[in-house]
């Protein structure tokens, strides 16, 4: 049997949809369907694949395009779409945003969570840097109390309980030693989207990047973003910068300051379980995983420094941490005992340890540690980090300066001697999380979170099992 393209469109329902919008469709040749659900235009010979293909009326429509003017290339002005309206948007989903949009959601607002890549977990997953460090407190007594609770708590039980190849950590809740978890990359993921997942008042969008906010003066009514949709508006009352480099606060007219950071790549390598160096043998490689499961082993090539938010400087060193961690493996293979280890995947995700530090009401150094400040907004805790004991840090650190219906969360607080307690996984789970309450209880009152009531914060913090 034969049938026209608009015959099966029509079996399909989508001829009238396209021509109410002005999409023509030819009566082109379809072959012969007898082995393909109606309407597809897949290979007859190749049905386990064919079965899957039918046509599609377009989606999207093309604007005028940019233009070169004076040796200047310009873009002409035209109507963003209005993707989604929400109460709270979190741009980001890495460790920060990924608790931001649960404690906003938690908290009773509605939210909608992107992220540029097709998974959360941001440098802890995508970046593989698989460490849950800072998580605890040193008492006198020599025991450790668990700080970072609230949602990065909740995450490293339920981890736990999968079992000690996809976690290096007991599931109970009292930890007698300081908790340095190691999780599998994909175990956080398939996690991650379940407790997103979980409640109905996120929508999560992935390849979606934050590239504009919307703003009426100082006060931000929104954020546009990037995908293969086009460029799209998402409404909304408050707005969570959890980019990791405080691109909404940068595109809001806010303040910063930039520093550069040691930039790396990180690998895995698998069949670490295999290595068996001979007697005697002196060769300065990894004998053992570093992981709950026995053959897989991370780590990053080597350290760079450069500029975070200079696409020169990052493809750089993507190229040559490449290059590195390739001859270092098959000088490993050339060695006996490890003739078997391999790099089973490279981070898709590359690693930066800091970029843009955020002006905020209040910003905390290692000074301002040493010598007190005051903690009576405290709305959180990071924990011994090995250089630095446990430190609360408090949510002026998250309000920038000059922008409203704005907070920060992540490795952007701080400053160039504070980045690297603030940029580690736990501490982002910890200020991402109280950024996120903070902004969903904002727009549920319809104040800013400048003028929100610390009381009113510090009582949703503790329901939702922060530790204060």
């Amino acid at each position: 049997m034969q049938i026209s393209k608009r015959e099966f469109l029509k079996q399909l329902g989508l001829l009238g949809a396209a021509g109410a919008t002005g999409a023509a469709f030819g009566d082109e040749y379809v072959p012969d369907k007898s082995k393909l659900p109606p309407g597809s235009c897949g290979d007859p010979k190749n049905v386990w694949f064919g079965r899957h293909i039918f046509p599609l009326e377009h989606t999207q429509t093309d604007g005028p395009s940019c233009y070169l003017k004076d040796g200047k290339v310009l873009e002409p002005a035209k109507e963003i779409p209005i993707f989604h309206q929400t109460d709270v948007v979190v741009v980001g989903g890495g460790a920060a945003g990924f608790s931001a949009a649960l404690g906003a959601a938690r908290a009773g607002a509605k939210v909608a969570l992107i992220e540029r890549y097709g998974s959360l977990g941001g440098l802890f997953t995508n970046g593989m840097v698989l460490i849950m460090l800072a998580t605890s407190r040193r008492e006198e007594s020599g025991k450790w109390t668990l700080v970072t609770r609230g949602v990065c708590g909740e995450f490293m039980e339920r981890v736990g309980k999968f079992g000690k190849d996809f976690s290096s950590q007991p599931t109970n809740t009292t930890p007698a030693k300081h908790w340095l978890p190691t999780v599998d990359p994909e175990a956080a993921k398939y996690l991650m989207d379940e407790m997103i997942v979980e409640n109905k008042n996120i929508e999560i969008f992935y390849h979606a990047w934050g590239v504009d906010v919307i703003q009426d003066g100082n006060k931000v009514l929104g954020v546009v973003f990037e995908s293969k949709e086009g460029r799209q508006a998402i409404l909304a009352k408050q707005v969570v910068d959890c980019s990791g480099d405080a691109d909404m606060l940068f595109k809001a007219g806010g303040d910063y300051k930039q520093i550069t950071s040691s930039i790396t790549t990180v690998f895995r390598w698998a069949n670490m379980d295999t290595i068996n160096p001979p007697p005697g043998s002196k060769a300065k490689f990894w004998t053992h995983g570093n992981e709950g499961n026995p053959d897989a082993n991370w780590g990053g090539a080597s350290m760079n420094t450069g500029n975070p938010i200079s696409i020169r400087d990052l493809t750089k060193v993507e190229i040559s941490q490449r290059k590195l961690n390739w001859e270092r493996v098959m000088k490993m293979r050339a060695t006996p005992g490890w003739e078997k280890v391999y790099t089973s995947n490279s981070a898709s995700q590359i690693g930066i340890r800091g970029s843009r530090l955020i002006d905020a009401e209040f910003i905390m150094g290692r000074k301002e540690i040493y010598e007190g400040y005051d903690k009576s907004d405290t709305v959180g805790w990071c924990g011994h980090d090995g250089a630095h004991t446990a430190f609360p840090f408090v949510y002026r650190q998250l309000l920038p300066k000059k922008i409203d219906n704005l907070l920060c969360a992540g490795r952007c607080l701080g400053k160039g001697d504070t980045i690297d307690t603030f940029r580690l996984i736990c501490p982002c789970f910890a200020t991402g999380h109280a950024a996120g309450v903070a902004a969903g209880l904002a727009a549920l009152k319809g104040v800013t979170p400048r003028t929100l009531a610390y009381s009113d914060l510090k009582s949703e913090l503790l329901k939702q099992n922060v530790f204060i």
